[in-house]
This record gives structure tokens, sequence and C-alpha cells, in this order.
């Protein structure tokens, strides 16, 4: 280990491309300012962690794991192994959010097996009330040509407004982690009633990691939905 003596506003250089800025000490507590490419992920060690177990679990997940839960939606047979490893990415995604202090709920956008966006709720960290996660997901893939070979995963099912990009791009296909802590009032039946394919996968880490959430933050939840 490499220890470095640094005051405030001093720099610190990891490798060319990150840099590190001592932006304030209080106490044993030290806040740091942290510039890096944005297809670099930044978290603290114990969300590193976190991540790196769920992705070692998930890696194990099969499809016929899923196959006998329990649900308030027909679970379609049509979901994949490669539904299951995007729906990991939106997980990732969800993390970060959580690791900024926001909502741990996160999407990402697929074309062809590729990640073409991802994104996170960032309604607190920039206050934009639209700022919600499969906004932020188009809004990061930039501009498309076409949406109807997509298909946009959520952690969480997705609410009105972002079911409402969802029909208004014409995007065919939306995978969903989870229903249990929001059901999106109604908006399941509004994209299947647009000829959506919704598929929720009742997925055990993100019924958790939101359910902690609304406990630990009521207010900042309710605010996020309207209520």
């Amino acid at each position: 280990m490499l220890v470095l003596s640094r005051q405030i506003g001093q720099k610190v250089m990891i490798g060319k491309e990150i840099e590190l800025t001592i932006v304030d000490v209080r106490g044993e507590k030290v806040r740091l300012g942290i510039m890096a490419p944005s297809e670099i992920p930044v978290h603290r060690k114990e969300i590193f962690d976190a991540i790196a177990a769920e992705n070692q679990a998930a890696a194990t997940i099969q499809p016929n794991d899923l196959a006998g839960a329990s649900s308030p939606f027909p679970r379609p047979a049509e979901f994949s192994q490669q539904d299951l490893l995007f729906m990991q990415a939106a997980i990732d995604q969800a993390r970060m959010g959580l690791d900024e202090g926001g909502l741990p709920i996160g999407s990402v956008l697929v074309r062809n097996g590729q990640i073409i966006g991802a994104g996170h709720n960032r309604r607190i960290q920039h206050e934009d009330p639209m700022a919600h996660a499969e906004i932020d997901c188009l809004t990061n893939a930039g501009r498309q040509t076409t949406y109807r070979d997509t298909v946009l995963y959520s952690t969480l099912m997705p609410c009105f407004l972002c079911s409402g990009a969802v029909v208004q791009f014409g995007i065919p296909r939306v995978v969903a982690g989870e229903s249990t802590n929001f059901n999106g009032h109604g908006s399941a039946d509004f994209l299947r009633s647009k000829g959506v394919e919704l598929l929720n996968l009742h997925n055990p880490q993100c019924i958790e990691m939101m359910r902690q959430f609304i406990q630990q933050h009521p207010d900042l939840w309710h605010e996020d939905i309207g209520k």
C-alpha cells in the first residue's frame, strides 16, 4: 500500500486519467473529489464489494431458478440468461445511484446484445424531477434513428412518466426487475395495452435493495412517486 500525505486542494493522479482532489478533512473523515472517464465506475469500497458479490451470485442463477417464484403477473417463458445479465447491469447502475445519495433505480438500453445507454435515478443529485432512471438511460443513449430493435431494462417497474417514453419512442420490449415495492400504479397495463412486451423478473436483489431504501428514506421515495 502506498501512503501519501496531502493537504486540502492538492491532487493525486492514478494513471493518466483519474484525478483525486482532497476537498475537505474533518477529523478522521476525508472528502475526495474524483475526476475519471465516464466509462470507469467509481464506488466506495463497501459498495464495490457488494456489487462484486452480487455479480458472482447472479452468474450462478439459471432461468429455472426463477421459474417457480410467485408473481402478480404471468411469468413469460421468453426471458433468457441474457436478460438476467443485462438486469445485473441495471442493478450496478442502481448501486451507483445509491452511492451518490440518490434512489437505487437503474436502467440500461440494449440493442443486438450490446448496451447502448445506461443510467440511474438522479432526481436528487441533479435536483431534476424528470431525472428518473429510464429517462437518464435514454438521454445517455443519445439520438437514435429507431428504437424498434431495442430492449429497456429497469430494476423497478417503470412509472407512467417512463412508460410514456417507452411508448413514445416505440421500444417494443421492457424487462423490469421487480414490482413488489412499486407496481407502476397501472403502468404495466398501459404498456401492454400499447403492445409492449413486458417481463417481470421478480429479482431478489432488486426487491431487497429498493425495500431497504424505502424503509430508510420514505420521504425521498414518496417525493419520487408524487405522494
